[in-house]
């Protein structure tokens, strides 16, 4: 009975998927990295909530400020700061005097723990405001810092007020001014989530990095070890050199991608597990930043990030351009003649991935449509772009298609490509091209 081209490809994938999983270093390797996983996702929910809890709760202890002006200013406008900063200094009032600093700090001292003195004094550069803790203060040195920070926008109004401008010519001159770019129908995005959609895609891409770094190497060394022993003349009895190249490199990219999305469950676990606990034991005015921005960004109209179309066609994404990768790892492996040239070979690979790995991280900066259109279509480096753009709405569902349907194909072409280099060298039992001319010549 004639076999297929990819004949019995699944008893390769079932053996290689045993024998990659019932490793002990494995095992331990996937359950310490998804409890280090597991605490880091915890850890990121947690603090955040830590961190709010502590700016809701931070509040000045200083009552009084004793000011002593020797600005020149016309206007010195301390009213602004109790509108702005009521919440942070509570119980600040302000009181002017004339007298000397050094005196004012021998009155204030035990006998006013919670009172400071501001000295406001004109420089040739500028103005110098300058809070003095007295001896005995129970003031900290931070909240003095803090008092001088808050204080510098009403310095700064304060200038304004009075340079005898009109008060509506300081509106205008106080005014903002930002700068935005959007297509027709688009909305504006918050800092938040131009973050996010920028950041997410870049750390995707290490993630994909650091992944065919690693597990292509790794495959690279089981298709050049096993090329010439015992085990290989088995496995060629049960399939032909297509299905057994295809099934050993499509195991090792399966056990490969459920280890990491065990990670990434774990990550992911941890910081719901942090969210929960966040609101209901740490802080329960608690808001998680980034659930917030996900939210903004699944809210716009016209935009498909982290729709569940999108998050379906990224994860796919993800395992096709991982498999992507390991086909091509297999190929270059595929190569060596022997295993002691596995090392050569394989250099090819890493400039290959690491090519297209800043290609697709750098050119985007450019902000060219064009440019953005060819890495989308290049495998090399849709590989690694294409996940993220998905994911944040960079591109819609059905142009995601349209570039997956083509990694798909060079997926294919690669596989093929993989099974026939990988047949010639096992029919010449590892013989180099060199080699192989060479006899053709002595028989010819």
């Amino acid at each position: 009975m004639k076999k297929g081209l990819f004949s019995g490809w699944r008893e390769v994938f079932s053996f290689t998927f045993r024998q990659g999983t019932n490793q002990k270093g494995f095992k331990n390797a996937t359950v310490g990295i998804a409890l280090l996983m597991l605490l880091i996702g915890l850890a990121i929910s947690t603090i955040m909530a830590f961190v709010q809890k502590k700016d809701a709760t931070k509040v000045s202890n200083i009552e009084k400020v004793y000011v002593i002006d020797e600005s020149g200013l016309e206007v010195l406008y301390l009213d602004s700061f109790t509108k702005e900063q009521g919440e942070s200094f509570p119980k600040v009032t302000f009181e002017y005097t004339e007298k000397d600093v050094k005196a004012l700090s021998t009155q204030l001292g035990e006998n006013a723990p919670n009172d400071v003195i501001l000295q406001i004094t004109r420089q040739e550069e500028g103005y110098l405001l300058s809070v003095i803790l007295p001896e005995g203060c129970e003031i900290s040195e931070s909240e003095g810092e803090d008092l001088n920070d808050a204080l510098l926008m009403s310095m700064e109004q304060s200038k304004l007020l009075s340079s005898g401008i009109p008060m509506e010519k300081l509106v205008t001159a106080m005014s903002s001014v930002s700068v935005t770019q959007l297509d027709a129908g688009e909305e504006e995005r918050s800092i938040g989530e131009e973050l996010v959609s920028m950041l997410l895609p870049m750390l995707i891409m290490f993630i994909m990095y650091f992944m065919v770094l690693v597990y292509g190497q790794s495959i690279g060394n089981i298709v050049s070890v096993e090329k010439s022993s015992k085990l290989m003349e088995m496995l060629l009895t049960l399939t032909r050199p297509y299905g057994l190249i295809f099934g050993k490199v499509f195991a090792m990219t399966v056990v490969a991608i459920l280890q990491v999305v065990l990670w990434i469950a774990a990550l992911v676990g941890g910081f719901f597990l942090g969210h929960f606990v966040a609101g209901q034991y740490i802080y329960p005015e608690y808001s998680n930043v980034l659930l917030e921005v996900f939210a903004l960004l699944q809210g716009q109209d016209g935009s498909t990030a982290f729709s569940i179309s999108a998050m379906a066609l990224g994860l796919f994404t993800i395992c096709l351009s991982f498999l992507f990768y390991c086909m091509l790892a297999g190929l270059v492996a595929s190569f060596a003649s022997k295993a002691e040239e596995l090392a050569q070979v394989m250099a090819y690979y890493q400039i290959i991935m690491i090519a297209g790995f800043f290609a697709a991280y750098m050119l985007p900066l450019q902000e060219k449509d064009w440019i953005n259109t060819i890495l989308r279509i290049v495998p090399v480096t849709s590989a690694f772009i294409l996940p993220g753009d998905i994911l944040v709405g960079n591109i819609t569902v059905l142009q995601g298609v349209l570039y997956v349907a083509i990694l798909l194909a060079a997926t294919m072409l690669v596989v093929v490509i993989t099974g026939k280099v990988y047949k010639n060298q096992l029919f010449y039992k590892g013989k180099s091209v060199a080699e192989r001319l060479h006899r053709k010549k002595a028989k010819a």
